[in-house]
Parts: C-alpha cells; structure tokens; sequence
C-alpha cells in the first residue's frame, strides 16, 4: 500500500479509509471481495487495530463494505448502482452505436465453409497420438511442405521446408525475427499505419527510420503499397533488390494479400526474385480462411538459418498443432485455389453492388471506384468537408469508414474515403448507403 504515514495532511485512519474507497470507486476492488481482517491489515500497515478498526467502520458507515459475522469485511456493489457525478454524466450519454462498420478486417459469413473446416479439424482430432505432444517449434513440417510448394508456385518463392518457420500472426514472427537481425540497428516502414509492427522493433531497440536511406532493414508491402492497393511493378521490385543489395539492407516483404487483385495477376514476389537472398517473407492464411484461424509464416533466407537453428529451442510454438495439421491437409486437397476463387467473386460481387448504389446516391457530385484491392470501394466526394470531417460525421451516425488524405485538410475541394466491403452483409448496403447520403446532405 502507497501510504504515507509520516503526513500531517490526514490522520492515518483517513488515510486506510481514502485508500480502500479509492480502490472500491476505480472497481479495483470488485463486489463481492474480502478485504483484509482487521488483524492482518494492522500487521501489514505497522499500525493499531484500533485505527484500522475505526477506518472499516467509516467505510462501512458509508456502504462501501460491509461486516458479516465471523467471516470479515466485503466489498458492497456502491460504487457500481450509485457512480460518481461524473460518471452519471457520461452514462446519460452513451456511445452511439455503430450500425454499419466499413473499416473491418472481419469477414462475411458466407466466405467461409465452416462445414468442411469442421471435417478437417474433427479428423485430425481423431489422431490421438499426436494430439498428445506439443507442437514442433518452427511449425510442423508436412505443413511446411506443403506451404513450401504452395509458395513456389502461386508467388515463385525460392524456399525448402528448413526455410519456413510458422506462429499465430505476424506479430509472432517479428518476435523471432528481431532477435537475428538485432545488430542491423534500424528499420525503415513503407507503410507507416503498420503501428503493431513498428512496436516489436522499437521494444527490441531498433530506431524507425522515415526514410530508407537511413535504414538497414526495410519492412515493405509490396502488393499493397497504398490504400488504394496500388501494386509494385517488376520493374520496380528488380530495382529495389539492385539497391539493397548495394548497400547491404535487408528487406522484409509482408505479402499479406497478394492474391486478391482486380486488375492484374500476382506478380512474383521479391524473395523471389532475389533468389531467396536477403529477403524475409512474411505471409498468412488468416486473410483467406478466416480470422480466428491464426496461422501465419516466415520464409528466411539461409543466411540466417544458423542462427535461427540455434535459438528455435527456446521458441514455444505459438499456432495450435491442430489447426497446423487441419490445414495442411485443406491445403493437399486443393481446397485453397477454390476458396480464393470463392473469396474474389464474393467480394468483387459486394464490392461492384456497393459501387452501383454509391453512384445513384451521389450522382456527378462523386466519383465512385475500386481500387487493385478486392475489398475497397473508393469515394471522392465534391463537398465542403475534409476527409477526416466526413469521417466523423458519418461515425455519428454509426456508419464507419475511413480517410484516405489523413491530414484533416481539404484537398482539391473533396472529401475521400474509402468503404472495405468485407463485414457489411450486401443486403444492408442500400440502407448504409442513404444514411450516408442523408448525412452529407448539407454539405455537398
């Protein structure tokens, strides 16, 4: 306890009485908890019974506790039916409520065949004998074979099994990765909204870089290089790699989505085109399957294999060995190429609707169009308010979308936003898509 005895300012059992209705009120102390007995409390806080005695008594007096005989002193449910001024002000205003979300990564529920995923995962329940060990720590390798395969032909990877490493999100990875790379010092983001990435560096020491030329490490998404899902062209990519490779940076290529483009086919990626040389590809399944399924995995270069071989011991494997094993028979059974297939109509389907509806709203006050990405509607609207503004003002409405130009400043006199056409079932889009409208109203 953070107590300060020695205090003219209050007298100590004030103080033992200030401490517990403080911890009530903030609900660190929940409903229902036993404090400390009289006895114990004296003991801890090197005072008398008696001034603990007469601080439980005022917190009693005062319904924050209450005695029950022969058991001791308990917290009561005060601070929770009668709040403090404040929070009577902020309960008479609740949040509004978010009607239709079109900044999620979640994802429609018919995108996925949750009926065949539970035949896969009920067999490899059924093997009982490796349900009983823990899972290998770099990923289990038939599943690395099989990803391995995958990667070399639908991204023309250059990798063996010895090369890919698997855990539960990129996160995971980074986690791995920083260490084997510690002594590069700092690293540079092409996409700066990457925020979870850029915390694993800074907690490992790295400084981020603005600019490339300061870095050693670049983290790059090359099929998504702009919110619009603008594509890095080969002729690009070849002079990225020209350029690392003459001042020694290593890249890693965050290939989150390259499989979902309208306009164009998967380009290969860096590593590669690199040959597999200084370039670490990260990946996931979560995009294509469904959130909740959190596989992801690294592909290194056989540079830092050494070292990575000496400290995979220490890595507990972060992936569930079940869903590993589900998945690499998913992925054998070719189940993937048609849920891509199924994914792109889907999507492209809701994204064409969204588009539609959008134009008859807004008519020649907006242009409506879709970017590389499968599930982003682009809208720049002729109107009085900044991106962030309209932003703002359809969030109040419970409609969420996001700012394209996210500086708040009008640009070009339009607003532009972007709707992800994932979450929101289509059937809801004409109704989303009149408010929006209604809310704009004045404005236009």
């Amino acid at each position: 306890m953070n107590l300060d005895f020695n205090s003219t300012q209050s007298t100590r059992y004030l103080q033992v009485y200030d401490y517990y209705r403080d911890l009530i009120a903030a609900g660190r102390l929940m409903p229902g908890t036993k404090i400390p007995s009289i006895r114990r409390c004296a003991v801890q806080l090197g005072l008398s019974r008696t001034t603990i005695e007469t601080a439980y008594l005022c917190l009693a007096a005062d319904g924050y506790i209450i005695s029950r005989p022969q058991s001791g002193y308990y917290v009561t449910d005060r601070a929770v039916t009668a709040p403090r001024t404040a929070d009577r002000k902020s309960a008479a205003a609740p949040e509004k409520k978010i009607l239709y979300n079109f900044t999620s990564n979640n994802v429609d529920a018919d995108s996925f065949d949750f009926n065949l995923w539970r035949r896969y995962i009920k067999s490899t329940l059924r093997q009982d004998a490796r349900m009983l060990t823990y899972g290998e720590p770099q990923g289990e390798y038939e599943l690395r074979e099989v990803i391995c395969r995958y990667v070399m032909s639908k991204r023309n990877a250059v990798c063996r099994p010895e090369n890919i490493v698997v855990g539960a999100g990129s996160q995971v990875l980074l986690n791995i990765l920083c260490p084997l790379i510690r002594d590069r010092g700092n690293v540079c983001f092409r996409d700066t909204r990457f925020a979870q990435g850029m915390v694993i560096f800074e907690d490992y020491g790295f400084d981020v870089e603005k600019e490339r030329e300061n870095a050693s490490v670049l983290y790059m998404t090359p099929s998504h290089m702009t919110s619009l899902g603008d594509v890095m062209s080969v002729e690009k990519r070849l002079a990225l790699l020209k350029e690392c490779a003459a001042h020694d940076r290593l890249i890693i290529e965050d290939d989150y989505d390259n499989e979902f483009r309208y306009f164009s086919k998967p380009i290969p990626c860096l590593q590669g085109l690199a040959g597999g040389e200084n370039v670490v590809y990260l990946s996931t399944f979560s995009k294509l399957l469904l959130p909740s399924i959190r596989l992801s995995f690294m592909i290194l270069p056989d540079s830092l294999l050494p070292l990575y071989e000496q400290k995979k011991a220490l890595y507990n494997q972060t992936a569930s060995k079940s869903e590993q094993l589900a998945l690499c028979q998913f992925l054998r059974d070719g189940h993937l190429d048609s849920q891509i297939r199924k994914l792109k109509r889907l999507y492209a389907g809701k994204a064409k609707t969204l588009s539609t509806l959008l134009e008859v709203a807004f008519g020649t006050r907006a242009q409506v169009y879709m970017g590389e990405s499968v599930f982003l509607v682009h809208l720049k609207i002729n109107c009085s308010l900044s991106s962030d503004e309209l932003c703002d003002r359809a969030a109040a409405d419970g409609i969420l979308v996001f700012p394209i130009h996210k500086t708040g400043k009008k640009s070009e006199g339009y607003a532009h936003i972007a709707l992800s056409c994932c979450e929101v079932p289509a059937e809801k889009f004409p109704d989303a898509v009149d408010r929006l409208r209604r809310v704009l109203s004045d404005s236009l």
